[in-house]
């Protein structure tokens, strides 16, 4: 029986459109892998957030540049393996008035984990709804970072703060006033 050559752009809708996991062997690299990214830099309230992620943006790295303006973003629905990163932007380096905001926009939806700030361990204890990088209490820095990731029944929240009194976290979905 012979063999059918297939193009490039055949294999490639293929691949697209699987509706299935990929089980890699042992020894398997992927190279290349790049996270998609987008920068948030336009004014977000927690009426108007200036993003509503979806399962569609999952994985990918957000650059936030509160440098004039405040952000908000507000997390899906929750849904097992769901990730999300930001980053402060350049722009954002030694802020002290805009500030920056993820919230679950459901009170009933809650946020639990821990985040370096200063060096130090703050937790992030259930029934909280928002967390915010309040740059009234202390600067915003460049390369702040926090990250989301969905166990389909809460999210959890890693990241970095430099400021000591920088993170705020709120019970309430809106329970912070975005100047």
């Amino acid at each position: 029986m012979g063999s059918k050559r297939m193009g490039l752009a055949r294999m490639e809708a293929l691949i697209e459109n699987l509706k299935r996991e990929i089980d890699f062997g042992a020894g398997t690299i992927l190279r290349g892998l790049r996270h998609k990214a987008e920068t948030l830099s336009s004014v977000g309230t927690h009426a108007a957030p200036t993003k509503t992620l979806t399962a569609a943006d999952s994985g990918m790295h957000f650059f936030v540049d509160i440098g004039t303006v405040s952000v908000v973003a507000q997390l899906p629905a929750v849904a097992a393996g769901l990730t999300y990163k930001f980053i402060l932007a350049t722009a954002s380096d030694n802020e002290a008035t805009q500030d920056f905001v993820v919230s679950t926009g459901d009170d009933d939806v809650d946020i639990n984990g821990s985040v370096l700030v200063n060096g130090a361990h703050v937790e992030v204890t259930s029934a909280t709804s928002a967390v915010i990088i309040d740059t009234s209490d202390g600067a915003a820095t460049v390369g702040d970072w926090l990250e989301f990731t969905c166990d389909g029944t809460d999210w959890y929240v890693t990241g970095s703060v430099l400021s000591a009194s920088a993170l705020n976290i709120t019970n309430a979905a809106d329970g912070h006033t975005v100047p």
